[in-house]
């Protein structure tokens, strides 16, 4: 026994010590950091690139109300060697990054509306796809108002860009790709990208106007991205039998809750933007309505006013929904095998 004990003894010491080395000296903490760079590097969530695959990312699921450690408005939809992002707003580039998004592949960029919540990572949004390694400047969708935007982003990284060319060399930063190009939508018009084909259409979230909703197919599937909205027939009509449908939602019993809360302590002014909040955001019991009369397959609920910080929360915002309802988070990802009907959901971080 005390043999057994000894060697068990021994054994404990030299793992201490192996740790210790490993984790408590520059040659060990080297080691280990190029393992954990290996990994990351090869650690890939999913293989993006797949042509019989449509995949929605939701890079960003929170509004601006409330705390959230979540990013604002943004939605990937990729097929292939093409992928667009529907709205770029705070923290989303962040999360392209984590979910290893092939930044060079970058087609373009859709904005829904020109609030700050959907355009404020645009800038880093088209610098992380120039230095990954896109070949052709940026294409920025959007409706009236676009061209203003874009400029304005333009010139805003105008020596950011001049910079980054002098450290790194224009071959490797070619000057003529940093800068974006805007493209001017109408609501109704197709616009086709390889064997994509996009549909913007107007939906209500005045007084912002104009505002759109989009709607993607490709290859037998069908995916619409409502921007920011009440339910309206508009979309209704856009989804018929789509697949997937993400909307905008708003919780009222959360977002009546928090009114109550900053007019308890007085808050006048943030209490009237709260209330101000309600008359163009979908209310969660309005949408059942929409998706029904679409026909969808599947409804999901982003741009989450308040976007739920715990599962307590999340269960409020649920109430009433139906149980096929997807309250979605940063990181999930909708997978819709072309020419099928199957839609596999699963959570990447």
């Amino acid at each position: 026994m005390r043999k057994v004990l000894l060697i068990l003894g021994v054994g404990s010491a030299l793992l201490a010590a192996t740790a210790l080395v490993v984790t408590q000296t520059s040659s060990g903490q080297n080691v280990l950091l190029k393992r954990l760079i290996a990994a990351r590097l090869l650690d890939a969530p999913l293989v993006w690139e797949d042509p019989d695959v449509l995949r929605v990312f939701v890079c960003g699921s929170a509004s601006p109300l409330g705390v959230s450690d979540r990013a604002q408005s943004c939605i990937v939809v990729a097929a292939g060697s093409t992928f667009f992002i529907v709205d770029t707003g705070a923290g989303s580039t962040r999360n392209l990054l984590r979910a290893q998004v092939p930044m060079q592949s970058l087609t373009g960029v859709l904005f829904t509306h020109f609030h700050s919540d959907h355009i404020s990572a645009l800038g880093d949004t088209n610098l992380a796809s120039w230095v990954a390694g896109r070949t052709t400047p940026l294409n920025v969708y959007g409706p009236r108002g676009v061209v203003r935007v874009v400029d304005g982003f333009n010139e805003a990284y105008a020596l950011d860009r001049t910079y980054r060319t002098m450290h790194h060399g224009s071959e490797l930063l070619p000057p003529e790709i940093g800068a974006m190009q805007p493209q001017l939508i109408v609501s109704g018009k197709v616009v086709e990208v390889g064997e994509f084909k996009i549909t913007p259409f107007s939906v209500d979230h005045g007084p912002v106007e104009p505002a759109v909703g989009y709607r993607f197919d490709y290859r037998g599937r069908s995916v619409v991205i409502s921007g920011d909205t009440n339910a309206v027939q508009s979309t209704a009509v856009a989804s018929r039998d789509a697949d997937l449908l993400l909307h905008d939602a708003l919780s009222r019993p959360l977002v009546d809750a928090m009114k109550d809360a900053v007019t308890s302590v007085g808050n006048v002014r943030m209490a009237q933007v709260i209330d101000d909040i309600l008359d163009y955001h979908a209310d969660t019991d309005s949408l059942i309505e929409v998706a029904r009369e679409a026909g969808v397959t599947m409804l999901a609920l982003y741009h989450l006013v308040p976007a739920p910080a715990n599962t307590i929360v999340k269960s409020i915002f649920g109430r009433g929904l139906p149980a096929d309802v997807r309250i979605v988070d940063d990181g999930t990802v909708f997978n819709l095998a072309a020419n099928t009907d199957a839609i596999e959901v699963v959570q990447i971080f």
